[in-house]
């Protein structure tokens, strides 16, 4: 009888797992144009140059070299989507300042890294690229109090663009957001081994996540919650057994970041079937 009780529990467990890991009917076909192109991290950039990462001139030479483009976006302080990965300007333009303190003037105001270049709105960059190459467009994480913000003034933009593009996040209440409200939008979930890269991530300060979160962020336990069409994966991580059950189990598209030399490229092609690169040219 114990034996049977054992195998109860152990199918209820299992049956439990599958649930919260599955993404639902993801649509695979309206992902097939990301396949078709190499995606390049922040545009095509170098930060020693006049384009440097999320900058316009960055953008248009992916856009020139036939590159997808992936792209970071969050709010200023009057609530403009601006296209930025760090939620301070230390590291892009030397000024200890957070961008939520910020008006979008006041940030035109700064250059970034070394070029003459300012912060674009997301508005700037959806008319440069103009539908000629499909986007990737992380949504950075913001506070519980202020994400629904941030998706609805970013769908705002979205809402009139005729490119091909995907929204995708770190923050599954983002992803969430997207489903419930713009559910015609292409959708990912961002994701890696939170046990060793949370500090790596953090655009600012790391966020402080629990031991539970940590796990089921690691292992996609909120796909349930979300429905994405893809999930974005470290590259470090790609034989994570629950990111391996999810893409071989589900069939979901399985997107690969940040590879940054053709060694890596060579390892990452056969494990996924979109690759996000930064560095060199693949």
């Amino acid at each position: 009888m114990i034996i049977v009780y054992v195998l109860i529990i152990l199918i209820a467990a299992a049956s439990l797992y599958l649930f919260l890991l599955y993404p639902g009917k993801t649509r695979k076909e309206r992902m097939l144009v990301f396949t078709q192109y190499f995606i390049a991290h922040r545009g095509l950039f170098d930060n020693t140059t006049a384009a440097p990462e999320n900058s316009l001139p960055a953008f248009q030479k992916a856009v020139d070299a036939g590159y997808g483009i992936e792209l970071d976006v969050q709010l200023t302080k009057d609530n403009e989507v601006i296209v930025l990965h760090d939620d301070n300007l230390r590291r892009s333009s030397k000024v200890d300042t957070q961008i939520s303190d910020c008006t979008y003037e006041r940030l035109q105001e700064y250059r970034l890294f070394h070029s003459d270049e300012k912060i674009p709105k997301l508005s700037d960059v959806l008319s440069l690229v103009n539908g000629t190459v499909p986007l990737v467009i992380e949504l950075k994480n913001a506070s519980a109090s202020e994400y629904a913000g941030l998706c609805e003034r970013t769908a705002a933009c979205l809402d009139t663009y005729n490119g091909v593009f995907g929204i995708e996040s770190f923050n599954p209440m983002i992803v969430r957001w997207f489903w419930i409200n713009r559910p015609e939008y292409l959708r990912g979930f961002l994701s890696t081994d939170y046990r060793k890269e949370l500090a790596s991530l953090a655009c600012g300060e790391p966020p402080k996540l629990t031991f539970l979160e940590k796990f089921v962020l690691t292992n996609c336990l909120m796909n349930f919650f979300i429905r994405p069409d893809f999930i974005a994966y470290n590259i470090r991580y790609k034989d994570q057994p629950s990111y391996r059950i999810c893409t071989k189990l589900f069939g979901i598209v399985k997107v690969g970041w940040t590879i940054r030399s053709k060694k890596e490229l060579d390892t990452a092609v056969s494990s996924f079937d979109v690759i996000i690169f930064d560095s060199f040219l693949p």
